[in-house]
Parts: C-alpha cells; sequence; structure tokens
C-alpha cells in the first residue's frame, strides 16, 4: 500500500488541503505549528516518506537503494564527522563499502537540527534516501523521528535503551577491549590504576551518558574486583573526550594527591590531554605514570612517548554498517541484530612495568 500513497492521501487524513501538504513539506513559514506536526504525523504513520524514495541499485529481492545518509549527531563538540580522528575512519568504511554496492554516500550533521523533530523529519524527506547510518550520540527521540518515516536505519557505535522497538546496532567490542587493557597493566604489576571517562550522569556514583564509555568503565570496575582490588572513586575523574577535557580530567586528579601507577583512559583524545597534565606536573610517562587509550587513532603512534591503546577497526565499523543496512533493506522484518567489531591491544611506548616501593 505505501508505494500508493499520495500528497491527496495525506491531506485527506490531515484534514487540510494539498497544497497545505506542500507548503508542510517545502518548510514553509505560512503554516501553525499545529497543522505541520499534525501533517507530518499522518504522512509518517501512511509511509509517504518511504514511497517518495526512489530506489537504485538492485539486491536480491528485488529492493534497492540509491542514496545512503550518514547522519552524524553529537552530544560532546561540533567538530564534523569527516574530519574527526575517530569518526572519519568510520565514514570512509561505509564509503568505501559503498563504492562497490554502487551507492552514493551523503553526509550530514544532525546535531543541532535533531532538537526541532518536525524540521529533522523534513530535511529527511527532502533527502529522500533509501537508508540511514546514524552515528554519534542520538537520543531515543531523534531514532524515533528517524523511524517514523519508515526509512530504513542502523546505528553505528550508539545504543539507545528506551526504543519501544529494537534497532540494528554495531559496536566495537568495548567489553573485551577494556578488559585487554586492564589486564595488560596489571601484567606489568599495576594495582593502583586510574580511570578518566567521559561526560556523567546525575548520581552517586560514575555513570556514563555514552554507552560505550559506561561499557568500558563498567570492564574497568570488574577487573579490579575480580582481583580484590577495590574501585576507589578518588582514582575515577570524568572528561569530554577531548584533548582539553583529559587535561583537565588528570590535574584533578593529580591535586587530590591519590596514589595511581596508571591511568586507563576511556579513549586516545583523553590520553593524550592527560599525558601533557603529567608532564607538566614532572611525573614522566611511563618511568613514573603508565597510560593507556582506546580506540586506535592515528594520532596515538605519532606522539611521544607513542600511545599504547585498544585499536578498533573504525573503517569496519562502517564497512559493516552498511552491508547491515543493505541486508535491513532487502529484509525489513527480519530479526534486529547487534553485531561486535573485534578489537586488539597495541603496545607502544607508554605503559612501562610498575615501579616498586
Amino acid at each position: 500500500m505505501a508505494s500508493s500513497i499520495t500528497a491527496k492521501d495525506v491531506a485527506q487524513h490531515a484534514e487540510v488541503s494539498v497544497g497545505t501538504v506542500s507548503r508542510v513539506f517545502n518548510n514553509h513559514s505560512n503554516v501553525s505549528e499545529e497543522i505541520r506536526q499534525r501533517v507530518l504525523k499522518v504522512a509518517a504513520d501512511l509511509g509517504y516518506f518511504r514511497s517518495s524514495n526512489q530506489p537504485a541499485a538492485t539486491n536480491a529481492t528485488g529492493r534497492v537503494l540509491r542514496e545512503v545518509g550518514f547522519l552524524y549527531s553529537s552530544s560532546i563538540e561540533e567538530t564534523p564527522a569527516t574530519t574527526d580522528p575517530y569518526w572519519a575512519p568510520i565514514f570512509h568504511g561505509a564509503e568505501s563499502a559503498s563504492r562497490k554496492a554502487n551507492i552514493k554516500i551523503t553526509y550530514r550533521t544532525i546535531t543541532d537540527i535533531c532538537r526541532v523533530p518536525h524540521l529533522l523529519t523534513n530535511m529527511l524527506y527532502e533527502m529522500r534516501l533509501g537508508g540511514i547510518l546514524l552515528v554519534g550520540q542520538a537520543d531515543a527521540a531523534t531514532i524515533n523521528s528517524i523511524r517514523a518515516t519508515r526509512t530504513p536505519v542502523v546505528q553505528v557505535d550508539n545504543y539507545a535503551p528506551d526504543l519501544s522497538v529494537p534497532i540494528d546496532t554495531i559496536l566495537p567490542d568495548n567489553g573485551r577491549g577494556a578488559g585487554m587493557a586492564m589486564d595488560y597493566l596489571f601484567s606489568m604489576g599495576h594495582q593502583r590504576i586510574a580511570f578518566i571517562g567521559g561526560p556523567t550522569l546525575p548520581g552517586s556514583r560514575p555513570a556514563y551518558r555514552i554507552h560505550s564509555v559506561q561499557q568500558r568503565w563498567m570492564q574497568y570496575c570488574m577487573a579490579l574486583l575480580d582481583r580484590g582490588v577495590p574501585v576507589e572513586y578518588d582514582l575515577v575523574e570524568a572528561g569530554n573526550l577531548t584533548m582539553e577535557g583529559g587535561y583537565k580530567a588528570c590535574k584533578r586528579l593529580l591535586e587530590r594527591k591519590v596514589d595511581f601507577s596508571a591511568i586507563f583512559c576511556v579513549d586516545d583524545i583523553t590520553a593524550i590531554g592527560a599525558m601533557k597534565a603529567l608532564r607538566e606536573a614532572g611525573r614522566r610517562v611511563p618511568e613514573d605514570v603508565s597510560l593507556i587509550g582506546f580506540d586506535g587513532i592515528d594520532l596515538g603512534q605519532h606522539i611521544t612517548p607513542a600511545l599504547s591503546t585498544i585499536r578498533v577497526d573504525a573503517e569496519a565499523l562502517g564497512a559493516v554498517a552498511l552491508k547491515t543496512l543493505l541486508e535491513r533493506a532487502n529484509e525489513p522484518d527480519a530479526p534486529y541484530v547487534t553485531r561486535l567489531i573485534g578489537v586488539e591491544l597495541i603496545k607502544r611506548e607508554t605503559v612501562a612495568p610498575a615501579r616498586l616501593t
């Protein structure tokens, strides 16, 4: 039925004129907000947006995708995903896979627009996308707005627990990676290991807004408890996943005068900022304090000393996400999947044996 839905059908169900429907979809200002929301909801309920997508490269079931949107929503910073040292390789991985499938990838930052649901819906209608790769930290409301357009969507390195219906999800193996980092530090004799994470949620105990950060934090705690080492909140600090945030978080740790011989940073950018704070305080890396990051961005191997890290195959994240999107377009009613991309420990120069005291 969706393929036969027209603007006239939307107008009839919304009890407005076809001209009003046209003005809503063209984002004219001379439409009241109540009418705009009513028209957009009816269009989504009828599947009008999906019927407007123009398909293109055939797959096994006869369905095709001509254009896929790489939509980036960040709760952290405004750096475009295409230049961010973590997200850019994910984009490149999706783009490389799309060329093999003869699919066009269109990049768009939606951080601001997703705060106004009808503007997001309008944008998606105008883009005429056959599918969406949603990256960054989109919340449940944003995901629900996208799903209302009936467009196949896969989220990449994000997890929204409050969705009424699940969604295909591609994640790095955060738990295994954090476990590998902690195992490595313990194998080098470290017992008092600090943790610098990301933005936190309100509460008396550390909890993190971003799913991957929370998974790494939970594994940090488990690694300590499995060895009979208590989790000390004085050794835990919050950052904002930037160099400046890592620098300030590490300075707060140092000002607290707590004893630690190593720091597990939740990402490489944070670790690079922490390294600067350690240097300013006269702490040598790794002689005085060992440091390990997560993500394996290229910058980490070019600093001095080169950063030990847990490498995420970011290009594989993008490529597998596109493959999953094609599968979803092929089989809209198939069970939803969560796929983990493997990680590896990269031993460089910022971890050394703990000094005996």
